[in-house]
This record gives structure tokens, sequence and C-alpha cells, in this order.
């Protein structure tokens, strides 16, 4: 019986489809290859629009996605346009097209073959397993390579394996796909405000979010500067790998400093942000930061300038000091706007490197 699919129904492509668009505009192209088939998927249940009866959609969504669900999940991220992926999406529109146009005697026969017709399970459990596996893949790779994306995109394959159980109605899995929707929906959202206001390596927000922060800003409050002592020959001794190391190790300091909020304002130079009462201790807090940070010991392997040979790269790990000099400025009576007060800290951050370095300057 072909129906016209409800309101609920159309969520499950409208939000796959949303979260789609914004997967092509960031360039996660395996969720985009995820999304499309889920959108198919989504489309299929609804028996896409009263073009089919909603069982042969439920059927064709067990078929056909699951397959193509665990070969996006399986295959490594790669430019859009490259040829696994051209091949995902053609076997998606040959889907598409059997789906409309396959003839009512040929029907049986590919039911009977897809998903793994000759294993001795139900093909909605099939169907169900296939995606989990998919599921698996996306975990594994998170754990190894920390992408958010990939953790995101897990509980999106597993919600979709759900509603692909034999026990399914099409209208319970067109709500479980509406939510796979959603859950990618706000990971490309996540995923995008970390590009934009969260410093990748240092996991910190960025200059940008301090830039805004600083806008906002009443009352009395406090800006402290911090710059890594000697940052450039630390580079030029140890590598910027060991560099990268080092600012990470002193950002998750930055992050247990009482009262301050962390910035990464650019290159070795971070910012803490101390407001409302918080202000009145910000300079005990920036010595015990400079205090932690000169007992780490960073573990870096060093390759001096000029000698980095694959017998160097090699060498055994060193465990290496560094330190931080700090300025501190303050809105003084409720007077300048914030970025005066920047700039004196800044200023106060030269007077403390000037004066030795490994110190506090309170302006």
């Amino acid at each position: 019986m072909i129906t016209t699919p409800s309101w609920p129904q159309l969520a499950a492509p409208l939000l796959n489809a949303i979260a789609l668009l914004l997967a092509l505009g960031f360039h996660r192209n395996r969720a985009v290859m995820v999304l499309a088939i889920l959108t198919c998927a989504s489309l299929a249940l609804g028996g896409f629009g009263h073009v089919l009866p909603v069982e042969r959609g439920m059927e064709a969504a067990r078929m056909f996605a699951p397959c193509l669900l665990l070969g996006a999940a399986a295959m490594p991220e790669r430019r859009l346009r490259a040829r696994r992926n051209l091949v995902l999406l053609g076997l998606l529109a040959i889907a598409v097209w059997l789906t409309l146009m396959a003839p009512a005697h040929i029907w049986p026969g590919l039911r009977e073959a897809f998903p793994l017709g000759w294993l001795p399970w139900n093909s909605g459990t099939v169907a169900a397993g296939l995606v989990l596996v998919g599921a698996v893949f996306c975990m594994v790779r998170w754990i190894i390579q920390r992408s958010p994306m990939d953790a995101a995109l897990s509980f999106v394959l597993v919600v979709s394996g759900i509603a692909l159980l034999p026990s399914m109605q099409a209208g319970a899995s067109s709500d479980l796909l509406a939510v796979a929707g959603a859950i990618a929906l706000f990971a490309i959202l996540l995923f995008s405000y970390n590009m934009a206001f969260v410093d990748g390596l240092a996991g910190v927000p960025n200059r940008r979010s301090l830039d805004e922060a600083l806008t906002r800003l009443s009352g009395d409050y406090a800006v402290a500067m911090i710059g890594v002592d000697h940052f450039k020959a630390f580079n030029d001794r140890h590598g910027h790998g060991a560099g990268d190391r080092v600012l990470k190790a002193i950002a998750e300091q930055l992050k247990l400093t009482r009262g301050g909020d962390p910035y990464r304002y650019g290159g070795e130079e971070f910012c803490l942000l101390f407001t409302g009462t918080r202000a009145r201790d910000a300079a005990q807090a920036c010595e015990d930061l400079r205090a932690r940070v000169a007992k780490l010991r960073v573990p870096v392997r060093s390759v001096p300038s000029g000698k980095r040979s694959p017998k160097a790269a090699g060498a055994a790990p060193a465990e290496v000091k560094v330190t931080i000099s700090i300025g501190l400025a303050r809105r003084a009576n409720n007077s300048g706007d914030a970025s005066d007060v920047l700039k004196a800290a800044d200023r106060a951050l030269y007077k403390a490197k000037a004066a030795g370095r490994n110190r506090v300057v309170d302006k």
C-alpha cells in the first residue's frame, strides 16, 4: 500500500540531508558518504514520497544500506572525488535505481540475495550486524587517531543498526534514523565550533575566543599574558615536534590554574583571564602556575639543527626543563577598556623577560 509520509518520516531524511550539506562544507568526506547513504535509506523508509510502498522501502533499506555503510566506515578518509568514494556513490545510485525501478518479478530475487543472503539469519539481523561492524571500525579509528568525527559516526551507525533490526517497523526505524541524523548534525556543528574557536594543538580556546570574551567584560578583571622562555631556541635545538609537546604540556597547566580561563594567544604565548572576585587572587594563581611549569620535565628527542639524521631521530628521549614568564594587568577603578588592559599585560610580560625570565610581573 502506498502512503504519503508523515512529518516524523520526513524528519529523518531532512536531518540527515542538512548534516550531509554541513559535512560537505567542512570536507568531512567519510561523514558525507555515511550521511548520503542514510539520507537515501530514510527516503526509502518513507516510500520516496508517494512513489513506493513503505514495505518495499523498508526492504530496500535493509538490503542495500548495510553493505554501503560498512564500506563507508571502513574506508580511510580521502578527498570526495577519490576513486573509492566515486565507486561507493555509484553503488548507492544503483541501489536507488533498483529500489525505484526493479520489476516486481526481480525484486524477490534481490531480497533473497541482499544483504549476504547465503547466511542463515533474518535479513534484518544481518543488516543490523553489518552496520554495527561499521560502528566498530569508526570507534577503533577514534581510539587510535582521536578523531571526534569518527566517535560521532560510531554512535550514528549504532543507532542506524538498531533501526534495521527485524523487530523494527518503518515508523520506528524512521524515528531512529532521525535521531542518527540529529547526532551527526550536532557533531558537525560542534566540529565547526571547535575549528573556529578552539586551538587544535593546545586544546584551549583560541585568539578569536579571547577577543569575543574581552568584548563582554565588565567590572573587575585581570589579564595575564604568558610566554614560553627561549622558545625559538628550544625549537631550533629539539625540533618543532618537541615544541608542540611543550605547548600542550603548558596548556594543561593553564587549565589547572585556579580562577583563570586559559586561551592560546598565538605562537608561544597564552593568556589567562580572571573575572569578578577571581581577579583578586590572580597574582598568586600566576605564581603557582609559574612554579608548576618550572617543575615540568617534558620528554623530547634532541635533534640539533643540521644533524637531523635517522640515527639522531632514533635517539633515546630526554627530559627537558621549560619555564614561562608572565605579565599581569588589572582593570583599574572601572576605567579603560579590555584592549588597554591586554596591552598593559603584554608590556608587563616583556618586563618579566627583560628582568631575567621565569617570573611574574604584576603591573
